[in-house]
């Protein structure tokens, strides 16, 4: 996973993968709602997920969550380990994840040694922060329809990356209570929202899992644009700005039907 995840940035001969892999890592295992950093402490590690999900999170004074992002299978995290930087935020799994945590010392090595690994993980710092400024926009601006679409197609799209290839259904281990922790909105309104999606037939919802059903009609509802993920080294997103996807539409056709 983390190998697909770099790779969207960066072509690298296997030489140059051996010093991300000849890394130390300590795999660790959590179970689901278990918290990997809390807030206040100074993290001597750089993680990064396996498999599983985990979201990043602000806790306020008087309980209420604000989910920052989420956290998917090949992300790395907390790289502020590497400044002696005491956490801003908590991190937590959503279901049993498998987390690899590297010393910060060990980490900075192999940057040292690989520039082109250093660039993939710059890089890789950059979506992020394309990511938390997309989550400023969406709460800010758009509607309640408009957010979870657009939170479930980013979510989507990721996922992708981090596999590899184009999955048509993907489904999303996340409840309501999180959709509207991150979106600022009530758990209610989340509900009656993909209810309402339901029965639009843009997605479906199993077992308290939300799968998408109709990714381009829900692209031009959210008014989902995939630049801001920087994907482009990928075919599945390639496919998607130049105009196709399997079927037929793309979200630059999204844009035009949405303007």
């Amino acid at each position: 996973m983390l190998r697909n995840r770099l790779s969207q940035y960066v072509s690298l001969p296997d030489d140059e993968w051996k010093h991300l892999f000849d890394l130390s890592g300590k795999p660790v295992t959590y179970e689901a709602h278990q918290d990997i950093i809390r807030a206040g402490e100074n993290a001597e590690t750089v993680f990064y997920l396996q498999s599983g999900w985990a979201l990043r999170y602000r806790m306020l004074d008087d309980g209420r969550r604000q989910i920052i992002n989420f956290m998917l299978p090949g992300d790395v995290f907390d790289l502020q380990s590497l400044g002696n930087l005491a956490a801003d935020h908590s991190v937590t799994t959503v279901v049993k994840t498998e987390v690899v945590q590297v010393p910060s010392r060990s980490f900075l090595r192999m940057l040292r040694r690989s520039a082109d690994l250093a660039a993939a993980f710059w890089w890789a710092s950059v979506q992020e922060e394309s990511i938390l400024r997309e989550q400023i926009v969406r709460i800010g601006r758009r509607s309640a329809r408009e957010r979870i679409g657009h939170l479930l197609l980013e979510l989507q799209r990721r996922l992708n990356g981090a596999n590899g290839e184009e999955m048509d259904d993907v489904e999303l281990p996340i409840t309501r209570v999180d959709l509207a922790d991150a979106l600022g909105l009530t758990p209610v309104h989340v509900s009656r929202t993909l209810s309402a999606m339901r029965r639009a037939g843009l997605i479906d919802i199993v077992r308290s899992r939300i799968a998408i059903t109709d990714g381009d009609r829900l692209a031009r509802l959210a008014h989902f644009d995939t630049d801001y993920l920087h994907l482009r080294s990928l075919d599945l997103s390639q496919k998607m700005l130049n105009g196709s996807s399997p079927n037929g539409n793309g979200v630059d056709d999204a844009r035009s039907s949405a303007s």
